[in-house]
This record gives C-alpha cells, structure tokens and sequence, in this order.
C-alpha cells in the first residue's frame, strides 16, 4: 500500500493553518507555568489498567514495567480515539507523554493483525530529527517486551547498507527520519510497506521548520513505485 499522499498533506496542511495556534499555545502554557496548581503533561484520573481487554497484556506488562500506571491527559485524551482507528492532530509539550500516546495504539494494531517479519513494514514513525527518532525507538523498545512484531531504525549518518539489510528482512514497526525514509523508498528493492496500516508524523511542525516539507511530498509518490 502507498502512502497516502492526501492523509500526508492533510496533516502538513493541518499543521500549518494551527502555528499560529500553536505558539498562543505556548503564550498560555508561560502564562500557567505562573498560576499555582496548573501543568501541561499532568496525570489526568484515567489508569493505563483500564485499556484492560482493549490492548495486549504483554503491552499492558510493559507499560506497568516501564514504571507508568496513570495516563497524562494527552494519552488519556488521544489513546481511545487512535484505538478506535481515528485520525488524530495533536499538540503537546515535550515530556508530556505523547510518544507512548501514538506507540500503544499503534503496538496494539499490529499485534491484533498478527503481523510478521513477512508482512514488512505496517506502522510508520516519521521524527525530524536523528535525536528524536533515537529517542522514540527506545521507547518501542520498550514497549516490544514480549511481543513478536520487529522494529528498525533508519536515520541520517548511519550505515545504509545495513539499513536496507534489515528492511529486506521484514521491520513491522520502523522509525524514520524524512530524509533517509525517502532515500530507502527509491532505492532499497527489498522495502516492503505495501501493508502499512499506520502513519505517525511526530512534531510535524518541526519537519517543515527545518526544512523537509519537500521530502514529505516526495514520499506519497515514492511509495507508490
């Protein structure tokens, strides 16, 4: 399956009619930071024990042993919708828990789907940067404790030929930098994502601030070859 150049624009669209939104945003998060009792990322009432029968117990287990038991209220107010299979636009701060917002939905899918190293590539992560795509990756890692689904890596100023090794052996869940992800799409054969069932832009802001709007447009058709 290609990814959707419309899903891809829409979000890039999305993302550029809400900055200004965004940095008002920001104005009333410094204006919280001076009223007492207020937070951005605080833990909402919701517990991650009532995804219960909605997620896998190993993703449940790996949750409980990454040492998390309530949701902050970004992944109290997303992780329902994503599970529902719901497009999602969110904004967060950093450190307010939304990586493991997108990840738990998109674990549970592709264990629901049964996914194998045969079925190449069925969630798609996208970070602007190499630090954090790293970061998000070890976070999957995590979160992967007892399951069967493989995960790479790809990123600038890292070795490609062992990039696309690896691909060619099938990555279900794969994090990328927008760069690297498009070099892959046109030049490693054996990358298969023709069953992709999730795309995540993370801080798709930020992909278009330093530069790779370009490359984001290129990777509808890239993947469509």
């Amino acid at each position: 399956m290609a990814i959707p150049e419309q899903i891809i624009m829409r979000k890039i669209k999305k993302r550029q009619k809400t900055r200004k939104k965004l940095r008002a945003l920001k104005e009333l998060e410094d204006e919280c930071r001076q009223v007492p009792g207020t937070s951005f990322g605080v833990l909402s009432d919701t517990r991650f024990s009532s995804l219960r029968g909605k997620v896998a117990d190993a993703t449940l287990k790996a949750i409980e042993s990454m040492g998390f038991t309530q949701m902050t209220e970004i992944q109290a107010m997303t992780i329902p919708h994503l599970l529902e299979g719901r497009d999602v636009v969110a904004a967060a701060k950093t450190g307010s828990g939304k990586t493991l917002a997108f990840l738990i939905p998109a674990v549970e899918l592709l264990s629901k789907l049964k996914f194998m190293p045969r079925n190449g590539t069925g969630a798609l992560v996208i970070a602007p940067t190499r630090e954090l795509a790293m970061q998000t990756f070890g976070v999957l890692q995590e979160l992967l404790q007892g399951q069967n689904q493989t995960l790479g890596l790809i990123m600038g100023g890292t070795n490609r030929q062992s990039e696309g090794a690896k691909l060619a052996k099938g990555v279900n869940f794969l994090v990328a930098t927008p760069g690297r992800l498009l070099d892959h799409l046109q030049n490693t054969s054996e990358f298969v994502y023709k069953n992709l069932q999730c795309l995540i832009i993370d801080e798709a802001d930020r992909i278009l601030d330093i530069g790779f709007e370009e490359e984001m447009k290129q990777i509808p058709s890239a993947s469509s070859e």
